[in-house]
């Protein structure tokens, strides 16, 4: 039997290295798992987390984009019982006339690395208010900005059900660890309208918990609230729902709504239940508009 030369092992090693990726993209979950689909096509997400069967080729549709500017209010900062304006923004992409992907209320900027099948996962970001020395009647500690880097994962059992949870790292402000469980129930006609609801739990560490529910006894000797020191664990449990309709295919609007309540020691905690409120409604609305950007039709 003849040995190849090594200029032929190089290149059949090469090949192999090259055709692996490949082989393993195709059996990553095709929409008939008895059945993968063609070497020229590829499975990917819909998006609601079922599987559609594309080309593998260029995709040269023109890209879409739905602006929503409003206006949108919340309690700014963990325990407060003032109501605070601000901006809304929300901005979502897709091809051609894909559906826009769904976003849940209080996901944050995410950016999907990891796709398998109906489960994906990547790095995300989500903002904390400011808490200032005169809020609550002031005395209690400033807590500035907080910018909370982290990972998120999802997965939808169902083309109806979206799981997802999160963990961040407050670089700012709290510093401490936080976290979010989050389902949803997601029922729409492609980007005609849409309508969500689902619950969520929030976690978080002693940090965290005491940067925002803590009394500390110089605290405790300025504002005449006892001392406290809460622990880690579930702060918070709520229910949010997005809905988004089209007037026309250019223009829409989009409304969110959110009810979350202050348990465990973030419930109990004399910053809480003296000062702020452990009742925390968030709520937004926005006009969108859609358009087309390069590509071919």
């Amino acid at each position: 039997m003849t040995c190849p030369s090594p200029r032929r092992a190089a290149i059949a090693l090469l090949a192999g290295l090259v055709a692996a990726p490949v082989a393993a993209q195709e059996g990553a979950g095709p929409a008939d798992p008895q059945r993968a689909p063609p070497r020229s096509t590829r499975a990917v997400p819909t998006a609601r987390g079922g599987l559609d069967v594309v080309s593998r080729a260029r995709d040269d549709r023109p890209r879409r984009f739905r602006v929503a500017l409003g206006v949108q209010g919340g309690p700014g900062f963990p325990g407060n019982d003032a109501f605070r304006l601000g901006p809304l923004i929300s901005v979502a992409k897709a091809r051609g006339e894909d559906p826009f992907p769904y976003g849940g209320v209080g996901d944050g900027p995410s950016l999907t690395l990891l796709r398998h099948g109906r489960f994906e996962a990547g790095p995300m970001l989500r903002l904390e208010g400011i808490r200032r020395a005169d809020d609550l009647g002031g005395g209690l500690p400033r807590v500035a900005r907080s910018f909370e880097p982290g990972v998120f994962a999802q997965y939808w059992p169902s083309d109806a059900i979206r799981l997802r949870g999160d963990v961040r790292k407050g670089v700012t402000g709290h510093e401490g660890w936080v976290g979010t469980l989050a389902a949803d129930y997601v029922a729409r006609d492609g980007d005609d309208w849409l309508v969500s609801v689902g619950p969520r739990v929030t976690l978080s560490d002693v940090r965290y918990q005491r940067a925002w529910f803590g009394v500390s006894p110089q605290t405790a000797a300025r504002t005449g609230l006892p001392v406290f020191s809460p622990g880690s664990g579930v702060h918070s449990v709520g229910l949010t729902s997005r809905v988004i309709y089209q007037f026309t295919p250019r223009w829409g609007v989009l409304a969110n709504a959110g009810y979350a309540r202050l348990v465990g020691d973030a419930g109990d905690s004399p910053v809480t239940r003296v000062r702020g409120s452990r009742d925390q409604l968030t709520g937004g609305l926005g006009l969108s508009y859609t358009f087309r950007v390069g590509g071919r039709r």
